[in-house]
């Protein structure tokens, strides 16, 4: 298995052309959140913001639409019960996230659905949190012809793939998810996060204890919908989401006993630029 080295983030973390507008960023959709798990959806659409997408659209509950405007008044907000304008949305953005604190109801198996019934060719799909557990419990193929990107940690990957934590060796790993989709990437989440996708497979050496935080996934699911949106999808991209996430969480390590998410996302803006200024 392949280590990504940091030199990814200088290769995908360019300058900006000075000529550019938000427009050229990427639109961004988050479908997270529901009654008890907010902040789910807070952290996941605070870090797409963060880590440079264009335009950040989250689609929620609209119990939840004021602390989203409050804590990330860069966001816009829309009620995923609205099935017309959830659809318009889901058309319309490059790049749609979706399981953060959703849950698993009736009205988050629909909204998964909604998703992989209307996503096209030229859209990604990250699929995290609650939306594998939905689509294990309720066997739903991913028949989607955008790009997919699943994001599970270990017990999220053993439902989805059958696969109890001492099987998750690199070999099952990959004819799992041939099975389940073979073009999707997996993310699986763990000391030492691993990437797979068609016949690769790749691991980061970033990461540490501190990082055993609630709403740490979250935040890296938001980071990986930003940097697609505004870099484009490839595997380059993904890594450099991957890696940034603890590559930030190691520093913040160093000098804190328990890294925050919030932390992470403060800190993301200053970290792209330092990785962006090694290209001039």
């Amino acid at each position: 298995m392949e280590k990504i080295s940091k030199n990814i983030l200088n290769q995908v973390i360019l300058p900006r052309n000075p000529e550019s507008y938000k427009g050229n960023y990427g639109k961004v959709l988050i479908i997270a959140g529901s009654t008890h798990f907010g902040g789910a959806a807070i952290l996941a659409s605070s870090a797409a913001v963060h880590s440079g997408a264009g335009l950040v659209t989250v689609a929620t509950t609209p119990e939840k639409f004021t602390a989203i405007n409050t804590r990330i008044p860069e966001a816009m907000t829309i009620d995923y019960h609205n099935k017309k304008e959830l659809l318009t949305a889901i058309l319309n953005n490059n790049v749609i996230a979706i399981g953060p604190g959703l849950g698993t109801s009736s009205v988050a198996i629909g909204l998964v659905k909604a998703v992989l019934n209307n996503t096209k060719t030229d859209q990604t799909v990250i699929l995290d949190a609650s939306a594998l557990t939905i689509i294990a419990e309720e066997k739903i193929p991913l028949q989607t012809t955008a790009h997919i990107i699943l994001t599970p940690h270990q017990g999220e990957w053993r439902r989805l793939s059958q696969l109890e934590i001492p099987e998750q060796t690199e070999l099952n790993n990959f004819e799992k998810l041939q099975d389940i989709n073979p073009e999707a990437v997996l993310i699986l989440k763990k000391h030492n996060s691993e990437i797979y996708f068609q016949d690769m497979s790749f691991k980061i050496t970033a990461g540490n204890a501190g990082m055993a935080t609630g709403g740490m996934g979250d935040t890296l699911t938001g980071i990986m919908a930003g940097f697609i949106g505004q870099f484009g999808y490839s595997l380059a991209t993904i890594q450099a989401a991957l890696l940034i996430h603890s590559v930030i969480g190691d520093k913040l390590f160093e000098k804190e006993y328990v890294v925050l998410p919030s932390k992470i996302i403060e800190k993301l803006p200053k970290y792209m630029q330092k990785f962006s200024l090694l290209n001039k």
